[in-house]
């Protein structure tokens, strides 16, 4: 067995003695069990993908991502249609994918899925070229995310902590732009201040924002929340963390293969929390059970 465990050294809020505890944590698990099993600590030119892809290239059979969502995605990313599965060590600042499919957070829990887990195929989602495993959007999600990346002290202190207070300023100076949005179901023209195609059905950090997803049937949820104006702030946080959104009255979901998002200014996307800039149309689809990932048995 050939097992490579990435690092992402500046994801999460805890991350002192990262690497040191994940290999205490090999030596303690899989001991005593006959294969190769290297720790990588991604930075500079060895990056979290490059590293995965050096694996998959080498005939690894499991690549672990040792970090949040967005190292997941960079992971993840070279496994798509490849015999390599995923593993996951949660240690970001919110942890959505490894939430979604019951990874533990344990670590010594997450390492032993080598020798106690199962492999699960899950789809992939596709957003203008990039893939995504949890969810991507070009809403206020999108924006949120600009911002927080952009933050004086999101750079130096990850998590929750900083994240909740810029979601407060910005949900105030957000403003919704009108777009058509075409899935293989309907038309639909609104200004939505959440579009969201979820894989899965959180964000990090415990929201939940297409409650009962399935990443495995072959179909994504684009969820759509109109109607957000100041009353129904409170509302629409207290839903998202009880996972009862889908009561909003404002909240509407199109199960489908195919989105295209077309009459955007914006130029902000994000795939799995990660912000990137795209002018023009926007097309989402999938690739069902495209990625094989080490889950509880």
């Amino acid at each position: 067995m050939k097992v490579r465990f990435i690092i992402n050294p500046a994801a999460g809020p805890f991350r002192s003695r990262r690497a040191e505890k994940v290999t205490d944590a090999v030596r303690r698990r899989l001991g005593g069990v006959e294969g190769v099993f290297d720790i990588k600590v991604a930075g500079g030119k060895e990056s979290a993908g490059s590293l995965s892809k050096e694996a998959v290239d080498k005939g690894y059979e499991v690549v672990f991502a040792c970090g949040g969502d967005g190292t997941v995605n960079e992971v993840a990313s070279p496994l798509v249609g490849r015999a390599t599965a995923l593993g996951v060590i949660p240690g970001g600042s919110g942890n959505g994918f490894a939430m979604s499919l019951g990874i533990p957070r344990d670590l010594d829990q997450a390492v032993g899925l080598v020798k106690e887990g199962r492999v699960r195929e899950i789809d992939t989602g596709v957003i203008c070229g990039r893939y995504f495993f949890s969810t991507a959007g070009c809403g206020f999600d999108a924006h949120l995310s600009r911002r927080y990346n952009e933050g004086a002290f999101s750079g130096k202190l990850r998590g929750l902590v900083p994240y909740f207070p810029i979601a407060m300023v910005e949900f105030f100076r957000y403003r919704a732009e009108p777009v058509v949005i075409r899935t293989g179901l309907a038309t639909i023209k609104a200004a939505p201040f959440l579009l969201t195609a979820a894989n899965t059905e959180r964000y990090g950090g415990g929201a939940i924002i297409a409650p009962g997803a399935v990443p495995d049937d072959g179909l994504l949820d684009v969820c759509i929340i109109s109607d957000a104006g100041a009353l129904n702030a409170p509302s629409i946080a207290a839903r998202l963390f009880s996972g009862r959104i889908d009561r909003f009255k404002g909240f509407e979901r199109v199960r489908t293969d195919t989105v295209e998002i077309s009459g955007r200014d914006s130029t902000v996307l994000h795939a799995d929390g990660e912000p990137f800039e795209w002018t023009g149309d926007v097309s989402i689809s999938v690739l069902p059970k495209s990625l094989k990932v080490l889950v509880p048995a």
